[in-house]
């Protein structure tokens, strides 16, 4: 008996319109999903990015130096969210350098020696597994905690980093200077650059003490100052008595420039001269004092004011670039968006 011929149903119209959409629905929340979770560029360096997890990789070093300042006094009057600006600011200002230096540094065919970079990333991989095995946790986790990226994006930002470190240390060697520029740059910062080396040994003495206890933390100093005088080894006598721990371990000695230290103290270090001892009462205590240098002629510092002016006609070219040369930097709403971590 002959079959019967089954007639295949056709799909209602508003069937597949309303699949259509639902489709298309779905393909557009995926694409949605997928945008909010995919971390977003912070910014544009001409052909270049600083991307989030550059950003996060700088603004973690970044926000720790500015966060022990803020919980040590040294920012003033100044909120967390202040703090977090600035450690933006910062991590935004370096990673955009560090984009520019490389493509500079392509555009220019630099590179790194195998056996630099090898050093450097030795380096950090020996630092990464020694805090991982403090911390008993796998050197991601680490990363991500410290750095904010995983153990791999740390890796490979730290070898961009490298890179653009070294050319620009490349970029600054080579520039020329003349002998008149650097003099006249000396004479028009000469207080940045003088500074006198003193060594001292504090013994601490609190402002209110009783008048018993400034006296005999006074004979303490004075009985100090007499070995010094009597030529007794000035570091040897540092380790035993000093209670400055800033300075202990180099002798008591610090490199003074105007401005640094307490009234008392600088005022005996800048009218001194090189080889006289003498006792400075401060707000801190008794500082039994030791003048070991000046250093005020341009002779003298040619090294570091040839260093400050090159570093600084760096930083005046590389701002020229960035803000009205062929660098523009574009930054983008993920920078604003970004709240910390």
């Amino acid at each position: 008996m002959p079959q019967k011929t089954k007639v295949k149903k056709k799909m209602a119209s508003d069937m597949k319109i309303f699949m259509v959409v639902c489709i298309i629905v779905t393909l557009i929340i995926a694409a949605s999903i997928i945008y909010i979770v995919m971390p977003k560029d912070i910014a544009a360096v001409k052909n270049g990015k600083v991307s989030n997890a550059e950003f996060k990789f700088y603004y973690s070093q970044s926000y720790l130096q500015w966060y022990s300042a803020y919980l040590m006094g040294l920012l003033g009057n100044v909120d967390e969210q202040t703090v977090i600006d600035f450690a933006k600011q910062q991590a935004l200002s370096q990673a955009v350098e560090v984009e520019y230096l490389l493509q500079e540094a392509q555009k220019e065919g630099f590179s790194v020696s195998r056996e630099d970079m090898d050093a450097a990333l030795e380096k950090f991989d020996s630092d990464i597994k020694k805090a991982s095995e403090e911390y008993g946790i796998s050197q991601n986790k680490l990363c991500i905690e410290q750095y904010g990226v995983k153990y791999g994006q740390a890796r490979n930002i730290y070898s961009n980093l490298v890179k653009a470190q070294k050319y620009r240390e490349k970029i600054i060697s080579d520039m020329q200077v003349g002998e008149e520029e650097l003099k006249s740059y000396y004479e028009e910062n000469k207080e940045s650059f003088d500074y006198n080396t003193v060594s001292h040994i504090l013994i601490k003495c609190e402002e209110d003490a009783e008048e018993s206890v400034v006296e005999e933390k006074k004979k303490t100093a004075e009985s100090i100052l007499e070995r010094v005088n009597n030529g007794e080894d000035f570091a040897e006598l540092v380790k035993k008595y000093s209670e400055d721990e800033g300075s202990i371990e180099n002798g008591g000695q610090y490199d003074v420039k105007k401005g640094q230290m307490v009234e008392e103290f600088e005022e005996w270090t800048f009218s001194h001269e090189v080889g006289d001892t003498g006792i400075v009462k401060t707000q801190y205590g008794f500082h039994v004092m030791r003048l070991d240098g000046i250093k005020n002629t341009f002779e003298d510092l040619r090294d570091s004011v040839e260093k400050s002016y090159k570093e600084n006609k760096y930083q005046t070219v590389l701002q020229e670039t960035l803000n009205e040369g062929e660098y523009k930097v574009e930054i983008k709403d993920a920078y604003y968006e970004f709240t910390g971590m």
